[in-house]
């Protein structure tokens, strides 16, 4: 009999509400239970009983809440964010902003429930994007830029023919990696799911422990671990010592930026190609550079002639998030005393909004997918202050309480496709 597998279940009848549904079976709820209280049975010294001879129904009784809330939040993790996220993709489901967990039923004798609820737009109507007129911004005529340019080319060729035969994880270096829980007889949990993830590894020290894990490790190296770093991704409850198996599947290194990635990312064919790409990150006007100014009036062009409508209440969620934002700068208390300050959060946040749903409307429409090599790419981006300008959107956040964490992949995956649909878009506005 085969397995039963994770099933989901999405209900978009409530108007500009979607809540769906991904149901855990029994099965995996029960496997793990039954993992957790022998590790508890082994690491116990409750009253009356020596340690590691408290009986297992003794533990499955007491324990069960402590249990429970530990797999709540392992399994959300380890696959319930990013089959969800595959699952909304696949099938096309147009999310304005973020999902949010709004409920988890889980006990041993059923079916675990996660219900997660998104806000839906409007209104979306997008047509014949492709012939509207655009006139992209140009670009300064300082001969400057065309050294900065040259010679920002030049340090990398030359950083990679010093470093690019190392195969081995270095510090800033990105990992992918897969992840799973061992039980005690060291065999994969959940059917043999896997978590795949990204993770910087920092150069702070916070980031040590994540160092200890995979600094200079290989590409297929496997670790059985107990890396404390790793359990409080999964679980952020100390009181679950639980033993991972890691695999490192790829690397990016950060000592040279990757031109071919570059390329790539843009579809450059020519030398020539690339260095007007990289003049739009160095020719800036306002402060603004020429790739945020292109991105930015192409999108404009885009909600301009087209009709898009959000609920207000997505609108006070990116308010609020704008807000927050600001609070982290600490000239935030000028900007709080200007006039109509309100208004100005408030049509920033549309402006996202809006960008944001035109972007991954096409995304859908135009049926793009993201593969790995495009991952790397857009990380590629991100080792440089410089090369960070290309991307329009704000990438996944990489750090929780000052160190690096692992990213879940479909979460890059989104991000990634976004930036994807972007330059789509502006390669058919300027063609």
């Amino acid at each position: 009999m085969k397995p039963k597998a994770i099933q989901f279940e999405v209900d978009c009848n409530t108007p500009g509400v979607c809540k769906c549904h991904v149901t855990i079976p029994q099965s995996f709820i029960q496997e793990f239970f039954k993992h957790a209280a022998q590790v508890k049975q082994l690491d116990s010294d409750s009253r009356g009983f020596k340690k590691g001879g408290v009986p297992i129904d003794y533990i499955q009784v007491h324990y069960k809440k402590n249990i429970l809330d530990n797999m709540q939040e392992i399994f959300l993790k380890h696959f319930v964010i990013d089959a969800l996220l595959e699952y909304i993709h696949k099938n096309k489901i147009l999310i304005v902003g973020q999902l949010n967990l709004v409920n988890i039923s889980m006990d041993t004798d059923k079916d675990a429930v996660y219900t997660f609820e998104g806000i839906l737009p409007k209104e979306v109507y997008i047509q014949r994007w492709k012939n509207l007129p655009f006139k992209a911004t140009v670009r300064k005529k300082y001969r400057d830029i065309d050294n900065q340019v040259k010679s920002f080319l030049e340090e990398e060729e030359n950083r990679q023919v010093l470093y690019g035969k190392e195969d081995s994880v270095q510090i800033n270096d990105w990992v992918c990696f897969d992840a799973w829980i061992m039980d005690t007889n060291k065999k994969s949990l959940f059917q043999n799911k896997k978590s795949h993830l990204w993770l910087k590894l920092g150069d702070e020290e916070p980031d040590l422990i994540f160092q200890e894990l995979f600094l200079n490790k290989r590409i297929d190296d496997t670790i059985v671990t107990d890396n404390q770093s790793i359990r409080q991704y999964f679980c952020t409850n100390s009181d679950a010592p639980y033993t991972y198996a890691i695999q490192i599947k790829d690397r990016l290194p950060y000592k040279y930026f990757s031109i071919e990635y570059l390329k790539h990312h843009f579809k450059l064919k020519t030398k020539k190609d690339l260095h007007n790409k990289l003049i739009e990150i160095f020719s800036y006007s306002s402060d603004i550079s020429q790739s945020r100014s292109i991105a930015e009036m192409a999108l404009n062009t885009i909600i301009k002639r087209n009709n898009i409508l959000v609920p207000p209440s997505s609108v006070e969620t990116q308010k609020n998030i704008i807000v927050q934002e600001l609070q982290q700068k600490p000239d935030y208390g000028l900007y709080k005393m200007q006039n109509n300050f309100d208004g100005h959060i408030t049509a920033l946040a549309k402006k996202q909004l809006y960008e944001i749903v035109a972007t991954d409307h096409i995304a859908y429409t135009e049926n793009l997918t993201v593969s790995h090599t495009d991952i790397k790419s857009y990380l590629n981006l991100l080792q440089r202050t410089r090369t960070k300008e290309f991307l329009y959107f704000n990438p996944p956040e990489t750090q929780s309480l000052g160190q690096e964490s692992p990213i879940a992949i479909e979460s890059i995956k989104k991000a990634c496709m976004r930036e994807k649909a972007l330059n789509h878009i502006i390669h058919h506005l300027t063609k």
